[in-house]
This record gives structure tokens, C-alpha cells and sequence, in this order.
């Protein structure tokens, strides 16, 4: 048999967000959509995923939803509709990013 490892399961406080960049990675991903009831994680889900990611790298906070539907072509209620639970707890969450300060 193969000598792959078995994922480990994140580092979350106590909001559910990951804790620290380092552990962020596409079995995390896969893990916190499980754990947050997001998916099958389709190639949209991915798309936002990613351009979050990469806009918190260049600016040091999460995009709003106007932002992530001009980088990724999708609307609004398609955004909505791929994170019921809202961006910040649907996008910012699986794309490893903290929670930002005063988001309830």
C-alpha cells in the first residue's frame, strides 16, 4: 500500500476561521467546506477562492463582493449562492484569511 500521510485537520479558532496562512492548502480547503457545509466545490468556488486569497495577499484585507464579482465574472447572488453562509464565513474561511476585526 502507499505511504501517504493523512491530512491533518486545521488549526481553528474559535470562529471557525484557520489559524495561520502556513496550514492553508486545497485538503484544508476541501476540509472547511465540509466542515462549513460548502460544495462540492466547484471550479466558481475555486475561482473565488483564489481571488480572495490573492487580493488579501496585495492588500491586507478581504475584498468585498463587488470586487470578487468583477474579478471572476460572477454576480452577487451567484457569489451568495456558493457561500450561503456569507462571504466572509463561506470565501474569507476556506480562502484561510482571518476574520475581520468587528465582523459578528
Amino acid at each position: 500500500m502507499g505511504n501517504e500521510e493523512p491530512v491533518a485537520a486545521p488549526t481553528l479558532d474559535d470562529e471557525g476561521f484557520l489559524k495561520g496562512a502556513a496550514g492553508w492548502d486545497p485538503a484544508v480547503v476541501e476540509r472547511l467546506a465540509a466542515l462549513n457545509e460548502i460544495g462540492p466545490l466547484t471550479d466558481e468556488h475555486w475561482k473565488v477562492i483564489h481571488f480572495v486569497r490573492e487580493f488579501y495577499g496585495e492588500h491586507g484585507v478581504g475584498p468585498p463582493v463587488v470586487r470578487i464579482g468583477k474579478a471572476t465574472g460572477l454576480t452577487a447572488a451567484e457569489i451568495c449562492h456558493l457561500f450561503p453562509c456569507g462571504v466572509v464565513r463561506g470565501a474569507y474561511r476556506l480562502a484561510g484569511l482571518p476574520r475581520p476585526p468587528g465582523c459578528s
